[in-house]
């Protein structure tokens, strides 16, 4: 697994390099940005109109910039949000991405985006010194490169593995435990991240198995779970997954603590089948139940149509913190960055936003149970 990571690394470093050498040469496409403007660029992993939790991402940051709008924009300056898709070809992240840079002239990247994606906006930022806030992809190797315009507002991977060994280790004092996780980049990132983190702390080590997203074989994974006899289940899957497997362990006889990330807030409407599917634990935002985070979701419900989950209050918060850091006398450059890395925000709608040195968010994440969580 670690020499395929550095691979797809390598592979990612000469994509990008290659579209960020040829970008100079679009700089001039837009020769009159209009300087009344907040330009914020937003990249999503797939065709919104395909794709829920785009769609998700964009209606949340589009509901932020109204509502920066109708407050009177920022010192005269009203926002503009500027979409992006990653979907296509390998590598139409970066190509979208400097296209946001160089022609569009954003002041700042927004990424609600998967795992690798994320990558390739990285490393467009890292040769423009663009502001790119992350508000989905939770793959710790995007802070490991230490770059000042890289911030992220969703706890990584690495967080929340900690966060999930201290409940199960120490609280649950579970320690026969099977990790199931999908074939899928994002899931497969978070199970090693928690293995590294079990491993490093001397904790017992979980059995663990993996399933194909498109097509989950549950008997397969029950008859699995039967032989370990494990006591819980750490599983990295997305909503649909869980339900599936709850049913099966239920069928199954099978009765134990289920753990998982803050992914399943991916599904809020999916939520109500797991109500009754036993002891079921995962991350979640500190502010998820506050007051702001309801108005969040009514005002979301009343505009949309639909309930938004984590991707559109990570979003949203999101665009009110790069908004804020731009402020009312429109920083730029360094000062720009300075006030992103001091940036102390109490009404994230996820909760109190700060950011680490490593542009990681300080995490004030919980464990929440989901019998009567949101309902």
């Amino acid at each position: 697994m670690k020499q395929q990571y550095f691979v797809f690394l390598n592979l990612i470093y000469l994509t990008a390099i290659i579209h960020i050498a040829v970008a100079p040469c679009s700089v001039t496409a837009k020769q009159n940005v209009d300087d009344h403007t907040i330009r914020i660029g937003l990249m999503v992993s797939k065709d919104p109109g395909t794709d829920p939790l785009s769609r998700e991402a964009i209606d949340a940051a589009s509901l932020a910039i109204d509502e920066i709008n109708k407050g009177g924009g920022l010192g005269g300056r009203s926002a503009e949000l500027i979409v992006r898709s990653s979907d296509g070809d390998w590598g139409s992240g970066s190509i979208k991405s400097v296209e946001l840079i160089y022609d569009e002239e954003v002041h700042a990247i927004v990424g609600s985006l998967e795992g690798r994606d994320a990558h390739l906006v990285e490393m467009a930022i890292a040769k423009a010194h663009v502001i790119y806030l992350e508000t989905r992809a939770a793959d710790p190797t995007l802070s490991e490169a230490n770059l000042p315009w890289f911030f992220r507002i969703v706890p990584s991977d690495k967080q929340q593995a900690q966060k999930l060994a201290s409940e199960i280790y120490e609280n649950s004092q579970i320690s026969n435990l099977m990790i199931i996780h999908s074939d899928s980049y994002d899931d497969q990132m978070a199970a090693n991240t928690f293995l590294r983190h079990v491993r490093d702390n001397h904790l017992p080590v979980p059995v663990i198995t993996q399933f194909t997203v498109r097509s989950p074989d549950y008997r397969q994974l029950i008859e699995s779970l039967k032989k370990t006899a494990s006591d819980a289940i750490l599983a990295f899957g997305d909503t649909e997954f869980l339900i599936g497997l709850s049913s099966e362990m239920k069928q199954a006889g099978i009765q134990m603590p289920l753990f998982t990330n803050l992914s399943i807030l991916h599904s809020p409407q999916l939520l109500p089948y797991l109500w009754n599917s036993g002891d079921i634990r995962f991350v979640c935002p500190d502010g998820w139940q506050s007051d702001g985070a309801k108005s969040f979701r009514d005002n979301f419900y009343n505009t949309f149509g639909y309930k938004p989950g984590a991707i559109g209050a990570y979003t949203y918060d999101g665009i009110h913190v790069i908004v804020r850091a731009i402020g009312r006398d429109f920083a730029i450059g360094d000062e720009f960055t300075k006030r992103m890395a001091t940036t102390d925000y109490n009404r994230g709608v996820t909760g109190h936003i700060r950011f680490l040195e490593t542009g990681d968010i300080n995490d004030t994440t919980e464990i929440c149970r989901i019998s009567g969580f949101n309902r």
